[in-house]
């Protein structure tokens, strides 16, 4: 299953790239270095805490027959560290390198969504059964 994540992950993170430098550019052709700045800075934020998912899943998906609660636990972990480390980057950003916040966060709402939204999708990675639908 992990070979699924780690595909559907390489997917996400190249149309997140992708969005990211075309909302850069227009951030920068409309509202100048600053807001580019911003835009940078939030996609960069959401981005890594897409890698992290993508690690934590793929982790979590080779213990889950094996050791159903140590997956669990890795799941849980996961998301703790996630959580604080979007609290610290987003500390370095606004209150470190002092970029606005405006375009800070919407480049961070905006490209979380692209990843929610790419990361859909029936490629598990599992082998077909024979009991599957479709």
């Amino acid at each position: 299953m992990s070979e699924g994540i780690a595909r559907r992950g390489k997917r996400v993170i190249a149309v997140q790239l992708i969005v990211a430098t075309l909302s850069a550019a227009l951030s920068y052709v409309l509202a100048g270095t600053q807001a580019l700045a911003g835009v940078i800075g939030g996609s960069a934020i959401a981005m890594v805490l897409m890698l992290m998912l993508r690690v934590t899943m793929q982790r979590a998906s080779e213990l889950a027959v094996e050791a159903p609660q140590a997956s669990m636990n890795i799941m849980y972990v996961g998301a703790v560290m996630r959580f604080v480390m979007v609290l610290v980057l987003f500390g370095i950003a606004l209150g470190g390198l002092r970029l606005l916040p405006t375009y800070t966060v919407g480049g961070f709402i905006g490209i979380m969504i692209v990843g929610v939204l790419f990361s859909r999708g029936n490629d598990s990675g599992r082998p077909p059964s024979k009991t599957d639908l479709n």
